[in-house]
């Protein structure tokens, strides 16, 4: 069977997490997905999971199960490497009105975003992304310079996509399980007959949209 990332024709020789197993508490890895994968889109992927996990679990914190994934999973990397982790993600960072304001690398998160919204595409159709589709994600958490009237466009298109999708435009389910930490929804025609997005959302309060648009 071929690797699930969009594109690849290589072999899928191991097995990926989506989400990854860093996201979960030992002992509650029951909602852990697995698909085929070759070793590049495994291991290349890797790099980017505690970075996001610890910018999600920041903006997610104190709601739902962010600050016990935070504890559990991203302090104990903090220090390693002589503070090499805490200094990366405290570069750059301000005061905000409510704390602090982290800057964040936004080509790690759509290399992670892809990665899992391919992951997800591939487990509920046992079939990988077709290459005529695009992907771009949309960050409802995070704060940036876009113009206002973009910013209200993201906005409605997180509100529109809030809710299970209708019968015909049910993409199928990728039976996640642990809702106090990650669910989505998958949005589009049966068959990959046309756009398709995924609604993401981390411990009941991070969201995420990806939108695959077909061309």
């Amino acid at each position: 069977m071929s690797c699930y990332f969009q594109g690849c024709t290589s072999k899928g020789t191991t097995r990926e997490h989506i989400p990854p197993k860093a996201f979960f508490p030992d002992g509650e890895r029951h909602q852990l997905l697995t698909v085929r994968s070759c070793p590049l889109h495994n291991n290349a992927k890797s790099n980017n999971d505690l970075y996001v996990l610890a910018h999600i679990c920041m903006n997610a914190s104190p709601s739902n199960r962010a600050r016990e994934v935070w504890e559990a999973k991203v302090v104990p990397q903090l220090a390693f490497n002589g503070d090499k982790f805490r200094d990366m993600l405290a570069a750059g960072a301000k005061p905000a009105s409510e704390g602090v304001a982290y800057p964040v690398n936004k080509e790690r998160f759509d290399d992670f975003f892809t990665a899992l919204s391919c992951g997800l595409i591939f487990k509920s159709q046992n079939a990988p992304l077709p290459p005529d589709y695009r992907i771009g994600h949309i960050y409802h958490a995070f704060t940036s310079d876009a113009d206002p009237a973009l910013q209200k466009l993201e906005a409605a298109i997180g509100a529109f996509y809030s809710g299970p999708p209708i019968d015909s435009f049910n993409f199928g389910k990728p039976n996640l399980e642990n809702e106090r930490i990650y669910t989505a929804e998958i949005f589009g025609l049966a068959g990959f007959a046309g756009h398709i997005t995924i609604a993401h959302c981390f411990f009941g309060k991070f969201k995420v949209t990806s939108m695959l648009s077909k061309f």
